[in-house]
């Protein structure tokens, strides 16, 4: 198992309290670019997706890590066919 996925599947099993290097490491293996900081809003640019996470304290709320997790697997279920 690799590094990536062992980070992914923590993350699976315990959305709260991630950090957001953790969140933005991950997005940018995924093909997501950084694109702007307005504030504490990480405006995140993929494939056609724009995504928006707030950050506050270096920690990223449960329901944005959640998002981010759906966002990752219909991108590797996409590979996959």
């Amino acid at each position: 198992m690799t590094q990536k996925s062992k980070v992914f599947e923590r993350l699976k099993n315990n959305p709260k309290g991630a950090t957001f290097d953790t969140i933005r490491t991950l997005l940018i293996q995924e093909g997501f670019d950084l694109d702007r900081v307005a504030g504490s809003h990480h405006i995140f640019k993929g494939e056609g997706v724009t995504f928006v996470i707030p950050v506050h304290n270096n920690r990223v709320k449960a329901v944005y890590v959640k998002r981010v997790i759906e966002l990752i697997e219909q991108a590797q279920k996409g590979e996959d066919e």
